[in-house]
């Protein structure tokens, strides 16, 4: 008697790489570790019910529609990888290194988008990776081999793409290290569109490869949560996909070194930033959830998948529960007082193993704050809604509901 097939669930495990066409395919080019991973091939059959003369109302086909997939997962939050979602769910992207303290210079001329290469005052050696620009425009880029006399010309061979943001004549160009700061805000320029990916699902049943994959992914939510008494820092979210296909060879799990944070390192600042005179020690508890508008699009064009997944706008709220120190979390709401609101976690390390995630809110508007006297200590909790501002907006300029800062050492271009 031959042994049963059988598949593992222990073995699975998920990838991730950024498309450069929506829908299209790609190989994983990083591994993401999540605890929960629920995809759905939804498929659209067209009934056909037309009479027959037959004493039945089932169909007499089930014709085969259109199809998306549905995805959900989650888990603790790991720092080098997080930022694929956030990317994929803001759009705009904004990446600033650590200076290494010598060979700065400044850009002789403007930089342009797309541009692959940049002029410089002075030279920069090849394979040196260097910060243009500074704060929301602020990218890096990885150097090839300069030309000229001076002023220089110096080729930008990673990442790919050449500049996101235009740059002034003059700005610094200056060499960097890690760990790298990705900013996430909205995107507003162009199409509004951010990346999409295209995630592998290693589960074992698919022929030759063992795994699907599940192209065009586009997140509609985003959700961090955190308690300081029992859990890591957590995260889940949902996307919408192209229907899944097949993946030709097996592909291979190559997880990070970085671990998760436990919920005990969150500091909150409201008011201002999460230090000094407006960190508030008494949250116990909380969660930050993003969501965004998608509608996939169908057209008579031979095809049974999407034409595109379009994004539409971003919201942003969330939950924060107080020990009561004194009135101030109800007031927040009763006097509409709509502060800034800050949440800083990091893993309390040094140089490149230091890694943290900060969210930036403008403007908080405070809309439900129940007081609890069931407890050992009196308790608020509240609930809020982030109100659009320009102070946390990206490059790409406009309203931005939230800004998230990640910082790990996780080289440009990766995401």
């Amino acid at each position: 008697m031959s042994t049963p097939v059988t598949y593992a669930p222990a073995k699975q495990f998920v990838g991730i790489a950024a498309e450069a066409i929506q829908g299209t395919p790609v190989a994983m080019t990083d591994t993401i570790l999540v605890e929960d991973f629920k995809p759905k091939d939804n498929v659209k059959f067209l009934e056909d019910k037309a009479w027959r003369g037959s004493m039945a109302t089932d169909a007499f086909g089930q014709i085969l529609g259109t199809g998306t997939a549905e995805l959900d997962l989650g888990g603790p939050v790991f720092i080098d990888t997080i930022s694929y979602f956030l990317r994929n769910c803001l759009g705009d992207m904004a990446v600033t290194g650590t200076p290494t303290g010598s060979g700065s210079t400044t850009l002789s001329s403007p930089g342009t988008v797309g541009a692959t290469t940049i002029s410089t005052v002075a030279t920069i050696p090849a394979a040196t990776k260097v910060q243009i620009g500074t704060g929301a425009t602020a990218e890096v880029f990885t150097t090839g081999t300069p030309t000229g006399s001076g002023p220089y010309v110096i080729p930008l061979t990673s990442p790919a793409g050449g500049l996101v943001y235009a740059h002034a004549a003059a700005q610094a160009v200056v060499p960097v290290i890690g760990p790298y700061t990705y900013t996430h805000s909205l995107l507003n320029s162009g199409s509004g569109q951010p990346i999409s990916q295209t995630l592998t699902h290693f589960l074992g049943p698919t022929a030759t490869s063992g795994a699907r994959q599940y192209p065009g992914a586009c997140v509609s939510e985003l959700g961090f949560k955190w308690n300081a008494e029992s859990d890591l820092f957590t995260w889940d979210g949902k996307a919408t996909s192209f229907p899944s296909v097949p993946l030709g060879a097996q592909p291979v799990s190559a997880p990070g070194l970085t671990v998760p944070m436990a919920s005990w390192r969150m500091a909150v600042g409201i008011g201002g930033p999460a230090t000094g005179g407006t960190l508030i020690p008494t949250v116990t508890n909380g969660e930050i959830n993003l969501k965004r508008e998608l509608n996939p699009y169908f057209t008579g064009n031979g095809s049974r998948v999407p034409y595109v997944i379009q994004r539409g706008g971003v919201t942003v709220e969330g939950k924060l529960n107080f020990v009561a120190a004194s009135e101030s979390p109800l007031l927040y709401m009763l006097n509409n007082t709509q502060p800034q609101l800050q949440l800083l976690i990091n893993n309390g390390l040094a140089g490149l193993s230091y890694a943290a995630i900060q969210f930036d809110i403008g403007i908080a508007a405070f809309t439900e704050a129940e007081p609890d006297g069931s407890k050992t200590a009196v308790e608020y909790s509240n609930s809020f809604k982030s109100v659009l501002s320009t102070t946390i907006a990206g490059g790409s300029g406009g309203y931005s509901p939230i800004k998230v800062s990640v910082t790990c050492n996780v080289a440009p271009g990766t995401f």
